[in-house]
This record gives structure tokens, C-alpha cells and sequence, in this order.
């Protein structure tokens, strides 16, 4: 069968803005290919390989200097947005440098991009024409409607999961009900059959698909689902109710490396859904956003461990999907959708660079919960959050410290007991203090708790170990 979809003539999005450091480089794996985006002097966003020419030693790690370009940190080869090398510090100011700055082997590809609804976008095409043959196609965007979209941000994770089996499980919803049971309203007594769900219109390479269904639970059983894939990354999910009232799930799945796969996802409601606190709001805005994406960990903890035990399964039988799953719900007709998209135009699979699919690999807890390498490390607010944290941590640490040694000089000296007594007091609630904030600290971390036995409790206070 001959693949009517190329993976790298696409549009992806890699990135919200929000998480971008425009004074330093970022890197990212793509379909396997290692890149680092940076800003030039034009003040554009560059995505390029992430290799130096000299010595094959990674941009990512160096820096952008003053004059806009892009340093690499190994021997200070420079290159400007167009990927050429600009100095060699070795060959400063001989014709050799400017020989060498000429030559193509110095030169580094570079990609086309733009910036679209507060995301980067990259054309992972390294061919001659990628940056003419980017204008023949348009990013899937949220499309146009009544709602803000700018109400709410962008929110993205790396998980340990890969492409298929993160894409199949966006086009489940009846999964809710029991996978996520006792966050919000989700729970297998609320269920509903779901009765009608089909795909509407042709199946097409470039388009991809659509599918129509309705509600799968007591609670949205009489609304209608439209759910739009547009290949390679995008479900644009619109719940529309009887009242009136839209939803729009926008979400991108983006195929990283065998394995592994970035998601970046907003939800748009015609209601305000969030209750202010006036706690929170009192608290610096990067902690308030770390708390706030503290909250999505428990679903997305359960969405990894069916997903990741369903690859661990599907790992060991020699047999494609159609044998190995048993589809007779009208709930699965999505799942079978994507494979069928899959299978007819899209080889299967991403097209890997420089990767083979090679054999499973199962992961431990510590590896399937961690929270650093899944969206921290990549959070601006989540990162600074850990380095408040610390800091509270710290000054606590040494507020303990000072009062408990003058509880102690107070109580040899005689002071009047309530200076020992607040000094006690003090102490004491810096202990704690300093005690909580390494708690909170693990939450950034992994789902692990730093205390007690290492599980992971999904659901309630039943902990479970999955082998």
C-alpha cells in the first residue's frame, strides 16, 4: 500500500508561546528529530537541527548573544535565523573564517514556522522546497466562534505513552464514566449506553475524518458531539446543548519520539466553570498556575495507566488491531475510525527520523509518574513555583533554626515565659512550614508521594499496584 500522508509536509504545533524562554534556547524532539527553537534579532521564532556542524555537539545548549544569533556552547560557532554560521572564534577575522562561514557544511537546516492563536508552529520538512510548499496548507486552528478563546490558556505535557494509543483514546469519551470515576461527575452509575456515534462525510488523507455522537452519561446524554480530526495532531471537539450552552476541547497530539508523545490542549466554555478563591489569589500568579496544574495530574495519572498497560499488552501479541480488539459498542466506531484513517493513509504510524519502532519498553512507577520530565521542567510557572518553594523552604529551615536557639537562651536567661512561649510557637510553625513545602515540592516532581509507601492512589484511598 502506497502512504497517501506525509508526516513531515504538515503543520505542528510544538509549543505555546507561553512556555518559551526568548532569552534562551529550547529543545524538542519532533518525529523523532532532535531541534531547538530560539529568537533571532527580527524578533522571529527559529526552529532549527539541534547539532553544531563543528563537532555534532547540541545548539539547545548554548546561547543567543547580543548581536541575535545563536551560540554554540562547545566552541562558540555562531548562526543567524537562516542557519548560516556567522563566526568561528578560532578563525577570527582570517578568510578562512569567511571560507568556512560560506561553506554548506557549516550550515545548519532550518525550518519554516509561524505563530498562530499564541502557539509555534513547525514544518518539519528538510527538503529544498519546504518553505515554499509550507503556503500550500494551513494550521489546524480553533475554529471561529462565539467564544473567547483567549479565555483560557494553553496547557501542555509530554507523556510517556505513544502517538496511536493517545490519539485512539481522544476518540473514547465512554471511557470517562469509568477510568476517571470520582472526578467531577464521572462515575459507572451515571453511564449511558451510547446509542448513536458515526462518522459523517469521507475519510480523506489531508482532511481526516469527522464524527458525530451523542452524550455517555446521565448528565450529557442529550447533547451533540462533533468531533473534527485533522491529521496529523488535532481533535477539535464542540459539545452544543440543549440550553444553548457550547463547549470546544481543542487538542494536539504530537508525536515526539517512539513512545512518547506532547500533548497541548485548552477547553473553551461559554460559562465560567472555575469558582474564584481568594487564597489562591494572593498568592504570587506563577503559584497559583503550578497549584492549578497540580490539579490535572490525578486524570492524567488514570488515562496513563490504562494507556501504558494497554501497550504493555498490545507489546506481546503478534497480531494487528483489528484481531486483537473487540469492538461491537457503537462507542468504539471513533477508535475504529482513527485505525482505518491510520492503516489507509498514514502507514500505520508516524515516520520516525532516525528511529526504529524497536521493541516495548514497560516502565516502572517512577518512570510512568513523574512529573518533572511529563510538564514541569517544561512550565515556566511550574518551575518557578519549585523555586519559591525552595525558597520558603529555606527560610523556614532557618527560622526554625534562630527560634529554637532562643527558646533556648530565653529559658537559661530567665526571660518572662511569654517570649519563651512565642518564641516556641515560632519555631514550631516554621518546622511545619518547612515541612509542607516539601511536600508540595514532590507534587512537582511525581505522583509519588516522598512519604509513606511509594503508591500511586488513583482512585480515592485505594492505592493499587499494576505489574
Amino acid at each position: 500500500m502506497t502512504t497517501q500522508f506525509s508526516w513531515v509536509k504538515q503543520w505542528y504545533p510544538i509549543i505555546p508561546l507561553s512556555y518559551l524562554d526568548i532569552l534562551n534556547p529550547t529543545p524538542i524532539t519532533l518525529l523523532g528529530k532532535k531541534l531547538v527553537i530560539w529568537r533571532d534579532k527580527n524578533q522571529k521564532w527559529i526552529v532549527m537541527d539541534d547539532v553544531c556542524p563543528h563537532k555534532l555537539a547540541r545548539l539547545s545548549m548554548g546561547s543567543i548573544t547580543e548581536d541575535g544569533n545563536l551560540m554554540c556552547r562547545h566552541h562558540g560557532w555562531c548562526f543567524n535565523g537562516e542557519g548560516k554560521c556567522t563566526k568561528i572564534p578560532m578563525l577570527a577575522g582570517s578568510q578562512a573564517e569567511v571560507t568556512a562561514c560560506d561553506s554548506l557544511r557549516s550550515k545548519v537546516t532550518t525550518y519554516p514556522t509561524q505563530v498562530i492563536q499564541e502557539l509555534l508552529w513547525v514544518w518539519p520538512d528538510d527538503s529544498s522546497t519546504a518553505f515554499e510548499d509550507c503556503n500550500s496548507k494551513q494550521p489546524a486552528i480553533i475554529p471561529e466562534s462565539e467564544l473567547d478563546i483567549s479565555s483560557t490558556s494553553w496547557h501542555m505535557t509530554e507523556v510517556p505513552v505513544g502517538y496511536t494509543v493517545s490519539v485512539e483514546s481522544t476518540f473514547d469519551p465512554s471511557h470517562a464514566e469509568f477510568l476517571h470515576e470520582g472526578i467531577g461527575i464521572f462515575s459507572p452509575k451515571t453511564a449511558v449506553p451510547m446509542e448513536h456515534f458515526e462518522s459523517v462525510g469521507e475519510i480523506s488523507a489531508q482532511e481526516g475524518f469527522t464524527l458525530k455522537h451523542q452524550g455517555y452519561n446521565f448528565f450529557n446524554k442529550d447533547m451533540e458531539a462533533m468531533r473534527k480530526f485533522t491529521p496529523p495532531s488535532c481533535n477539535t471537539t464542540i459539545y452544543r446543548y440543549p440550553n444553548g450552552k457550547t463547549n470546544i476541547f481543542q487538542l494536539y497530539f504530537v508525536p515526539t519520539q517512539p513512545g512518547y508523545c506532547r500533548y497541548i490542549g485548552k477547553f473553551i466554555s461559554d460559562g465560567s466553570l472555575v469558582k474564584r478563591n481568594f487564597w489562591l489569589e494572593i498568592l504570587p500568579k506563577d503559584l497559583q498556575t503550578g497549584l492549578q496544574h497540580l490539579s490535572t495530574y490525578k486524570l492524567s495519572d488514570q488515562d496513563l495507566s490504562a494507556m501504558h498497560s494497554q501497550e504493555v499488552n498490545q507489546s506481546l501479541l503478534d497480531t494487528k488491531w483489528q484481531k486483537a480488539y473487540f469492538m461491537p459498542s457503537p462507542a468504539d466506531v471513533g477508535i475504529i475510525t482513527f485505525r482505518k484513517w491510520l492503516d489507509e493513509f498514514a502507514g500505520g504510524s508516524p515516520s520516525w527520523q532516525g528511529y526504529e519502532e524497536g521493541s516495548f519498553k514497560q516502565l516502572n512507577d517512577e518512570q510512568l509518574y513523574d512529573r518533572w520530565h511529563r510538564h514541569t521542567k517544561h512550565c515556566p510557572s511550574c518551575r518557578n513555583s519549585l523555586v519559591l518553594i525552595e525558597k520558603v523552604q529555606r527560610f523556614s529551615n532557618i527560622c526554625t533554626l534562630i527560634f529554637a536557639l532562643l527558646t533556648l537562651v530565653f529559658i537559661l536567661t530567665g526571660v518572662h515565659l511569654s517570649l519563651v512561649l512565642i518564641s516556641t510557637i515560632i519555631a514550631v510553625l516554621s518546622s511545619l512550614l518547612s515541612y509542607k513545602s516539601n511536600d508540595i515540592k514532590q507534587l512537582f516532581l511525581s505522583s509519588i508521594p516522598n512519604k509513606g509507601l511509594p503508591l500511586v492512589k488513583l482512585y480515592g484511598s485505594n492505592a493499587k499496584i499494576y505489574k
